[in-house]
């Protein structure tokens, strides 16, 4: 019996061992994985899209598809209509336009000074005009769009020099995904944003904009006790990439609005199936003004 205990006793402390080192082997790994800067994650974004030359033979572009709104909460429903997005470096016009007197559409600019939506009949803002003027950095720095717009913030860092920070993989939606916090030199601090990669390829997959309006006392005449905290979140994904001169570009784009304030709460979102992009388009500098 004790020459059977002597000899399992060095397996036993083999076997440990080689845990060790198999523990030791891995552990780099992980670390290196969360040591990752944001100027290497963007870098390999940025071959994703396609080589410095083709992104920089696409000063400007045009993409255009059919688009579908949901409600899904309160006034339940949806309506197809069509949209267009015109992009000419930082500049950026995005218009949605449906068969409906009450919602006719949607409409968001940047002129390269300022940012500005469009109004719904009767001096009225929707909910994601309201949104977008509440927190103009996503117009403004070209989030809104993603890669899909010449105007995409990660094409220019080094001029617009945004506050990032690696997070490191999270699991996202169900899949785990590159996370980067990204916050607009002149953004408010409110709003949080961060951007989702893929681990193997690279390309930019989710946008998820937050902010919250702390609880507050109310002091009108119908108001009594504190009020409840406001959320607003906005969530961007990108599917089906394709090439389009040299260029990898996602040709489905869900725009995800929800909110819960004290009256009420939405959802809603806008699918764009893309049909047609192009980089050769001429158009009047006009367009990225909101009349």
């Amino acid at each position: 019996m004790k020459s059977c205990e002597a000899t399992v006793a060095p397996v036993i402390v083999v076997l440990l061992i080689c845990g060790l080192t198999l523990v030791v082997r891995q552990a780099p790994a992980a670390a290196d994985d969360k040591k990752m800067k944001p100027e290497e994650l963007i870098a390999h974004h940025l071959e994703a899209i396609g080589s410095p030359e083709a992104r920089a033979a696409a000063a400007s572009r045009v993409a255009s598809g059919r688009v579908n709104v949901v409600n899904r909460v309160g006034n339940a429903g949806s309506i197809s209509g069509q949209a267009m997005m015109v992009s000419s470096g930082a500049r950026l016009r995005f218009g949605m336009s449906f068969p409906a007197q009450d919602y006719p559409g949607e409409d968001m600019a940047f002129d390269g000074k300022k940012a500005m939506t469009g109004f719904l009949s009767q001096g009225r803002r929707s909910a994601l005009s309201l949104f977008l003027n509440a927190q103009e950095v996503m117009l403004k720095e070209g989030l809104v769009g993603g890669v899909l717009s010449t105007a995409w913030p990660l094409l220019r860092v080094e001029q617009l020099q945004p506050r990032l920070d690696y997070r490191g993989l999270k699991k996202t939606d169900g899949q785990q995904l590159h996370e980067l916090s990204y916050r607009g030199n002149k953004g408010k601090a409110e709003l949080r944003i961060m951007l989702y990669f893929d681990p193997s390829t690279f390309r930019h997959l989710r946008t998820e904009y937050s902010f919250e309006i702390g609880a507050q006392l109310g002091n009108g005449p119908n108001e009594s006790g504190r009020q409840q905290e406001s959320r607003f979140k906005v969530i961007e994904t990108f599917d089906d990439f394709r090439q389009v001169d040299g260029l990898t570009l996602p040709h489905k784009y869900k725009l995800q609005l929800s909110a819960e304030t004290m009256r009420g709460s939405m959802l809603s979102d806008w699918t764009l199936d893309v049909t047609r992009i192009s980089h050769k388009e001429k158009f009047e500098e006009e367009i990225f003004t909101i009349r």
